[in-house]
Order: structure tokens, then sequence, then C-alpha cells
């Protein structure tokens, strides 16, 4: 037990809490911000649709400070260059990354399409098991949270051994068994 009253996860909670509150609280000056954007190229009714399009966009903008403190603490960086739609005529879900900062991009592009195509089998009902020994989407997911849980941490060329079963998993070029195998063999910091 330490002197402190607190944990982790408590100073995080509190910074969620104050991150949101800020972020609610702030004045924001929609117009001027609008005109300094297009300038000349709206007249005063075009300037008040578009403020009034902001205004709504904002009213209804999720709080993700939770997320935002966590990914900090993590010292994660949001890419805005990679995220994952599920579409059914309207967006259902999206997924955004966060990733290290010394990620190499193939491996940032590779984890993303490795996610994106586990999701299409699975939406498409891919892989289930029919036969006793196939395996079964739940399978395949299991493992891939056990590999990214270990990636997360890994401090050395495991983490590269690692996102490579996440991606021949996901591309359907490894079995649960030799994975499994594999992963079992990697030594990972905190582990």
């Amino acid at each position: 037990m330490t002197d402190r009253p607190y944990t982790d996860d408590d100073l995080r909670a509190l910074a969620a809490t104050l991150h949101s509150r800020a972020a609610a609280k702030t004045d924001i000056a929609i117009r001027p911000a609008v005109e300094s954007k297009w300038g000349d190229q709206l007249d005063d009714e075009a300037y008040d649709e578009a403020s009034d399009q902001i205004v709504r966009i904002l009213d209804r903008a999720a709080d993700t400070s939770a997320w935002a403190v966590h990914l900090g603490a993590d010292a994660l960086k949001p890419s805005t260059e990679h995220e994952i739609t599920i579409d059914a005529g309207r967006p259902i879900a999206r997924i955004h990354f966060a990733f290290e900062p010394d990620m190499p991009e193939d491996m940032r592009t590779g984890l993303v399409e490795g996610v994106g195509f586990a999701i299409d089998r699975a939406l498409e009902g891919g892989g289930e098991q029919t036969d006793e020994g196939e395996d079964s989407d739940g399978d395949v997911f299991e493992l891939i949270g056990d590999i990214a849980s270990k990636l997360r941490d890994a401090t050395d060329s495991s983490e590269y051994h690692a996102f490579g079963l996440i991606y021949d998993l996901a591309m359907g070029r490894s079995t649960i068994a030799d994975a499994r195998a594999q992963l079992a063999e990697l030594t990972f910091r905190h582990v």
C-alpha cells in the first residue's frame, strides 16, 4: 500500500472529468471562426446557416475526455489517417486508432487492415466453426485480444513478431494452434 489516497485510475478519472468540463465551458465564437475560414465567400445568411450547422454538430459531439486522458497517460497518439467505419446505410460503428509515436507506418496500416479484415469476416459470417478442429471467430477474436494486449506492453522485437501474428490470423494465414505456439515463445515486458 502506498501513502497516496488515490490510484492512477483515480487520477485518470478526475483528469477526464476536468477535461470534459473544460471543453463544455469553453466560450466558442462560432461566427468569427466561420468568417475567418471562408472570408468573403459567404453572405450573412450563409454565415448564419454555417454557424447553425456547426452548433448542431458540436451539440451532438461525444464526450471523449476519458479516452483522451487514457491515450495521453499511455503516451499514445491518435491517428487522423486510420479509422474503420461500419456502415449499414449510415455509420453504425466507428473505430479510431491511437499508436505509440515510434510505431512504423506499415505496422500501423497492417494492424488497421487486419482488424478491418477480421470485422468483415465476422459481419459476413465467415470463419464460424463447422467441423471439429476448425477455428471459430470467437477463438480468433479472443486470441487477437490476447496478442494486442501483450503488444501494447512490448518493448523489444517481440512486438513486431506479435504484430505479425495478428496480421496472419486476420488474413487467415495462420491457425489458432500455430499462433498460440508462437505467442507462447515470445517474451514481453510486464508479463
